[in-house]
């Protein structure tokens, strides 16, 4: 099954009032796929983390995930491998919907491994999202450039596990700029695919989940 493409500018009725708020950071133009009405959500929250992340680290994505939807959040991720996966499967398990924010225009599944994931998402009435006109692939930049859309089109982040240098991290700081509540999952034990969320909480920039 096709899905339609909707392209919105910032004078559309669909275009979400939490981005405006982000002012230069606000992009241009949205392209959109699935179920619109979810940009309206009331309750958001970003569950992201580490494309390498463990075992644990994975598991911990899903069941925030399901916690989050039977509190009645939306869930945000990146359509990632890793802990993006885990959490859009995690909500679209507990009958939940989800958006994935990608950096690839919207004819390109970026990573082709997910391409059964997306498909997955639009037949439960999620959506997908991306500034990126149709035809562009992902890039480094790009994915860096969608963390920020994460962040402002959710109420807070959560971030299930990564090590220190990671790209989540990017978009921690993206929320603590929008003055989103930031929240990290802690792990029983530290090694490297923990240390991003050992830092976030030792600094006190996220608080315990």
């Amino acid at each position: 099954m096709e899905y339609k493409i909707i392209e919105i500018d910032k004078t559309s009725e669909l275009f979400p009032q939490s981005l405006l708020a982000i002012g230069d950071d606000c992009p241009e133009k949205l392209y959109l796929m699935g179920n619109v009405e979810l940009l309206k959500a009331e309750k958001s929250v970003a569950i992201i983390g580490a494309r390498a992340a463990d075992r644990n680290g994975c598991s911990k994505s899903y069941r925030l995930a399901v916690d989050f939807v039977r509190k009645g959040y939306v869930v945000v991720s990146g359509l990632a491998l890793g802990c993006d996966s885990s959490a859009h499967r995690g909500c679209l398990d507990a009958r939940g919907k989800t958006i994935a924010i990608v950096g690839s225009g919207l004819d390109i599944v970026h990573p082709q491994e997910n391409i059964p994931l997306q498909t997955r998402i639009l037949q439960m009435q999620g959506l997908v999202v991306s500034e990126q006109p149709l035809g562009v692939k992902a890039t480094p930049k790009t994915l860096v450039r969608r963390n920020r859309l994460q962040a402002a089109l959710s109420q807070m982040v959560v971030v299930a596990q990564c090590p220190r240098k990671s790209g989540t991290l990017y978009t921690v700081d993206f929320a603590r700029k929008y003055g989103k509540e930031v929240l990290a999952a802690e792990f029983k034990y530290h090694n490297e695919f923990t240390g991003g969320n050992d830092y976030l909480l030792s600094e006190g920039i996220a608080k315990r989940i």
